[in-house]
């Protein structure tokens, strides 16, 4: 009988050293405290726990607004790293209801996925790193954007995203092709309508 996959380790491309785990993972209570610490070690070894607890299958639920509110602007190039790990494996979708559930059931149409709040908040930190004067900021967002799948996520992200097709630094042009050849291939036409003229346009 094949072992059942959790549904967030089938979706993120990574995996983290489990330095965390020994002696157990901390509670989310714990890691909610020290994501408001000063210290960015303390912050990245909570963030790298959650993270862990995640891919396990805990829901973590309080430690969204708390990577928002203390991790998201930091200046640490560790813990930004961490923090684009984080957005692959957190829930990005309010649960449905039972109604909501029936409803569908019985009409036959598709739930439609309603998008978290905070991840409007996310979005605008997401659309700061494409926007920001270092080159390699820029160029580490739109590589990260190339493993997102949520097209409410990307959609506002497009005019910042085909603003950096023209940035001079090499490294941010080609991987905003790359994000923007990635847009194209899991939404066609929905997201960037002249995708293929602006990578003709590129190459």
């Amino acid at each position: 009988m094949a072992q059942a996959i959790n549904a967030n380790e089938s979706y993120c491309t990574f995996t983290l050293a489990s330095d965390v785990t020994a002696g157990g993972l901390p509670s989310q209570d714990e890691i909610s405290k020290d994501l408001e610490s000063n210290d960015p070690k303390v912050k990245r070894h909570a963030l790298k726990a959650a993270i862990m607890a995640m891919l396990g299958g805990e829901a973590m639920p309080k430690i969204l607004m708390q990577v928002i509110r203390f991790c998201i602007n930091s200046d640490d190039k560790p813990l930004k790293k961490l923090c684009t790990l984080y957005w692959e494996v957190v829930p990005k979708y309010q649960e449905p209801t039972s109604d909501e559930v029936l409803r569908a059931a019985s009409s036959g149409q598709t739930l439609q996925r309603k998008l978290l709040p905070e991840m409007i908040l996310v979005c605008n930190a997401l659309r700061n790193d494409l926007i920001h004067p270092n080159e390699y900021v820029r160029g580490s967002m739109l590589r990260f954007l190339c493993k997102v799948k949520d097209e409410e996520i990307l959609g506002p992200l497009v005019p910042s995203i085909k603003a950096c097709l023209e940035h001079r630094h090499q490294y941010v042009r080609k991987n905003t092709a790359l994000a923007v050849f990635h847009m194209h291939k899991i939404a066609e036409d929905n997201l960037i309508p002249d995708a293929l003229e602006l990578i003709e346009a590129f190459l």
